[in-house]
């Protein structure tokens, strides 16, 4: 028999995550609109979460985030987070899909692996925790470039170009955002030989909540045993795979 759930704390972060960037300041019939709570449950909650400085009153009637949230969310380290709950779910991928699968942010225009895990494979791909890649000629980098405005994605074009790696790199800054395009709409990215000759990718994004991109999970091998059509396979595990690390970061809010 599985443990009851605390409905009371469910419905206190339903009220926490209906403020928003957009709307850092509400009224509690704007809260109570946004989360299907009545007016007197909301204000209830309200007066608690106040107390404990979840909460601060910053008018008549007018609400937003205290810093209670702001000194705990200070404690997160948030790669850290993020490895944690990638890695209990990249293992299983990893010895079904026998090849190198990995976990990256976006850092400074820049791809980071946060974690990763090699096949076993004699022949796989160099890749160590830490290690910074361009964003624009990787699958794990398109996926989280694809994320950003036009404005930051022309800062990123002007701030590092697009070096030609391969043939295969895309060099042109009008066909890049054309492709990233696709990307957005198709949820995934495929890095054919752009950044090595030889190697293929595929990644997905990793989406918080709110639907912003927060990381991208790959999965990578030579072309010899990564054939087109087996590449476009792996991307739906990919994509289980994403769903899961989101559900473990997120409690099933994802």
């Amino acid at each position: 028999m599985s443990t009851p759930l605390t409905l009371s704390v469910i419905r206190a972060f339903e009220i926490l995550s209906a403020f928003n960037g957009r709307r850092p300041v509400l009224t509690t019939t704007e809260i109570a609109k946004k989360t299907g709570m009545n007016n007197k449950t909301v204000h209830r909650f309200l007066l608690t979460l106040e107390k404990v400085g979840a909460i601060s009153r910053v008018g008549r009637g007018q609400f937003s985030l205290g810093m209670t949230l702001a000194d705990l969310g200070s404690q997160v380290a948030v790669h850290r987070v993020l490895a944690e709950a990638v890695i209990q779910h990249l293992e299983p991928l990893s010895e079904a899909l026998n090849e190198s699968v990995q976990a990256a942010v976006l850092e400074d225009f820049n791809i980071v692996s946060i974690a990763h895990i090699p096949s076993r494979h004699s022949l796989t791909i160099g890749i160590r925790v830490g290690r910074r890649w361009p964003a624009y000629c990787t699958s794990l980098g398109k996926v989280l470039i694809a994320d950003m405005d036009e404005g930051t994605l022309d800062k990123y074009l002007e701030k590092f170009g697009l070096e030609r790696r391969t043939s295969n790199t895309i060099t042109s800054p009008a066909k890049l955002k054309q492709h990233l395009k696709e990307v957005r709409t198709q949820g995934y990215a495929i890095n054919d030989q752009e950044s090595e000759r030889g190697m293929r990718g595929v990644a997905v994004p990793l989406k918080s909540v709110s639907g912003r991109t927060i990381a991208a999970i790959s999965v990578s091998g030579p072309t010899a045993r990564m054939p087109m059509n087996t590449l476009m396979k792996t991307k739906n595990d990919l994509k289980d795979c994403a769903s899961q690390v989101v559900n473990t970061l997120y409690g099933g809010q994802g």
